[in-house]
């Protein structure tokens, strides 16, 4: 009876163990998705500025000089 209730507790002891690491990836993988997302938008954002201020010199201030 004493084995049974051994092999009972260490089966629970290793089904824990791996429910424990496997969640410790779980919140890691959340984690770095939310760094490479805030990464993205960063990068994204410095690029459609970037694009916008190019755009916006050919279209208004190249575009509009005075006529010699």
């Amino acid at each position: 009876m004493d084995d049974a209730i051994g092999g009972i507790i260490a089966i629970v002891l290793v089904i824990a163990a791996v429910v424990f690491v496997v969640y410790v990836i779980a919140i890691i993988a959340s984690v770095l998705a939310a760094v490479a997302g805030a990464g993205g938008v960063l990068w994204g954002g410095g690029t459609a500025i970037s694009n916008y201020i190019k755009s916006f010199k050919e279209n208004m201030i190249d575009s509009n000089r005075a006529v010699a």
